[in-house]
């Protein structure tokens, strides 16, 4: 505790301790603490007391950039002595090049397709010092390289500082946070740079500690499974097929085998639109050998697939870097199919063929099943930490991701008065809703609002299910909407308008206003939570269960169980962030008895008492 820069906080003291015995034994660490308890500081002070000891590094992994800032304003804080830090983010959102010149900013710019990019210009800008005549060079990189010797910066960096710095002095932003991670003792970054194959050795390159001799600090941790396996996950849609056949149009491609496969890849996609019996959420399980066999119906050789998959892949090349030359993005789109489809051959039992719809396209993916594939890196380190407020249930993140690992688990550091959950009996939403079923819901949150005049947030399973609520719901009080699509700018617009105006906000689990926005003191009051949120029946659920059934024994609690507890946390965690924070949630739907051994809360036998409990708390507290 000689590094907490703050007077400990109920539980900080005892967090340290877990974390520092983990961090003594070098072993893994699940570590669930509730929002404000500082896991951030105690995570912190712990690892890098440890680390001074015994020479070694840090990494810190986020999933945002505003976790990445809060992690360098406790380092600031803690002011070590001779300790250097800084945060890191990738080329695309450091790229002062690409923020000048309109033809590069491309929304979809992949890391390859930027770092490719990059290594062009460079190469340029290094002929240029040389004296020699070249265009499409970049100043900012020529900066860095004429001034790098006389930079200088603290000891605690973060890369919006060395964005700002890079815009007044046009020196590239990247290349300095590079440099400084060369000499960084703590390296705070986004989680791509860990999981990540391609960008892991670039990482691992500019880090002056190896992986055994670092420690691993993992920050919201339970968005990681499902991070880990959309990462391995890949696809080919309708669009980029048809981009592709541009593309040999545009660039003069005279492949007459390459023009068949793509032509009959447009052709298959096409069909199955009708074709296929797709599920709710517009997905479904493609048959295993599918794709195959429609090609062989359209004449394509399939025991050519790989020669022809590699030849794409060139021609993409040469595409990516006549782009460049014409000062754009080096994307292909026919590099993209061939990657797609040398993917799709090599696949195996640890992924599973999809096929999903929407208004305008349609894509096929191969969608990983086992997280562990990407997350195995993490037995490399010397030890890790991860930690969230949402974690339960812990064995299925620990069996998730792969690690051995010790859990601890910590209450909140603020007085349990100041919270109440209640669970409304007689009511839900599974399966199917009848009429009757949506019309009693819709009359129970009526009673609620007129009874509880607070700052309320509503949350539904999905968009369809809050429209169904929407026509119906009778609010005398200011209403707004998240509604499906929208802009952040949008959404942050109407939110302030909900803190400084007061009403009711109706959104969706899972959504931006369910995690990670905070809502201080009397900004919001009251969670409302409308049935339980599962994920939706598709395809890809589906075969993630049955995956984790033949795994472990036990699907539902790791795919449908796991998913729901964490999501209800989450949005009730957005109401007592502070000692001085009070509030009420309410969920709607019987099935939340089951959840009680993660959560303590109470039963109402209907919304009329669930309206009187709450109003109860509000008039005993103030």
């Amino acid at each position: 505790m000689n590094l907490f820069p703050y007077k400990p906080r109920r539980n900080q003291e005892k967090i340290v301790r877990v974390i520092e015995d983990a961090l003594r034994d070098g072993k893994h660490l699940i570590l669930e603490a509730p929002a404000g308890s500082g896991k951030t500081i105690c995570s912190l002070a712990a690892a890098l007391s440890f680390a001074k000891e015994n020479g070694m590094g840090i990494v810190y992994l986020t999933r945002t950039n505003s976790q990445q800032k809060q992690a360098i304003k406790e380092l600031k804080e803690m002011n070590v002595e001779g300790i250097r830090a800084v945060s890191i983010q990738g080329r695309a959102n450091m790229c002062l090049l690409m923020e000048e010149i309109p033809s590069l900013q491309e929304k979809y710019a992949g890391n390859e397709e930027v770092a490719r990019l990059c290594r062009a210009r460079k190469k340029k800008s290094m002929e240029a010092l040389r004296g020699e005549k070249v265009e499409n060079r970049c100043p900012f990189f020529e900066n860095f390289i004429l001034t790098r010797d006389d930079l200088k910066f603290d000891r605690v960096v973060a890369a919006e500082e060395l964005m700002e710095y890079g815009r007044k002095y046009r020196i590239c932003a990247y290349e300095v946070n590079k440099m400084l991670a060369r000499k960084a003792d703590i390296i705070i970054a986004p989680y791509i740079y860990i999981f990540d194959e391609f960008l892991r050795e670039s990482f691992i390159s500019n880090f002056g500690y190896a992986l055994e001799n670092s420690i691993l600090i993992v920050d919201e941790a339970h968005n990681l499974p499902d991070f880990c396996r959309e990462l391995l996950s890949f696809s080919l849609s309708l669009n980029t097929v048809k981009g592709a056949l541009k593309e040999v149009e545009d660039y003069g491609i005279n492949d007459s085998q390459l023009l068949h496969l793509m032509e009959a890849l447009e052709r298959i996609l096409e069909r199955m639109k009708n074709d296929i019996q797709f599920s709710e959420t517009s997905d479904a399980l493609l048959p295993e050998n599918k794709l195959t066999e429609e090609m062989k119906r359209e004449g394509v050789d399939v025991a050519k697939l790989k020669d022809m998959g590699e030849r794409m892949v060139t021609y993409g090349d040469i595409i990516a870097d006549i782009k460049e030359s014409r000062n754009m993005i080096p994307r292909s789109f026919v590099r993209s199919v061939g990657n797609f489809l040398l993917r799709w051959i090599e696949m195996n039992e640890k992924w599973v063929k999809i096929v999903e719809k929407n208004e305008d396209s349609i894509k096929i993916e191969g969608y990983c099943l086992d997280a562990s594939l990407a997350s195995s890196i993490i037995n490399s380190f010397y030890a890790s930490i991860h930690m969230s407020g949402t974690l339960q249930p812990m064995d299925e993140y620990r069996d998730s991701m792969g690690i051995d690992a010790s859990m601890a688990t910590f209450p909140s550091p603020f007085p349990e008065k100041n919270r109440k959950i209640i669970y409304v009996n007689g009511v839900s939403t599974r399966y199917y809703m009848d009429d009757a079923m949506v019309e009693k819901i819709v009359r129970g949150l009526e009673k609620i609002f007129s009874t509880i005049e607070r700052n309320t947030l509503v949350l539904f399973p999905s968009y369809s299910v809050l429209g169904r609520f929407l026509e119906k719901i009778n609010v005398k009080r200011g209403l707004y909407m998240e509604e499906r699509g929208e802009r952040q700018e949008s959404i942050m617009g109407k939110l302030s308008e909900f803190k400084e105006k007061g009403g009711i906000f109706l959104s969706v689990m899972g959504g931006r206003l369910a995690e990670g926005i905070d809502f201080p003191s009397e900004e919001l009051e009251m969670v409302i939570i409308v049935g339980i949120p599962y994920p939706p029946p598709s395809a890809k659920q589906g075969a993630l269960q049955a995956y984790y059934d033949a795994k472990y024994g036990d699907g539902w609690k790791y795919v449908m169980e796991a998913s729901a507890i964490r999501k209800m946390m989450q949005a009730i965690g957005r109401l007592i962030r502070s000692e001085n924070d009070r509030g009420v949630a309410i969920i709607f739907d019987e099935r939340a008895k089951r959840f009680r051994k993660y959560m303590k809360m109470e039963q109402a036998g209907n919304a009329e008492e669930a309206a009187e409990m709450a109003r109860r708390f509000f008039s005993r507290s103030g």
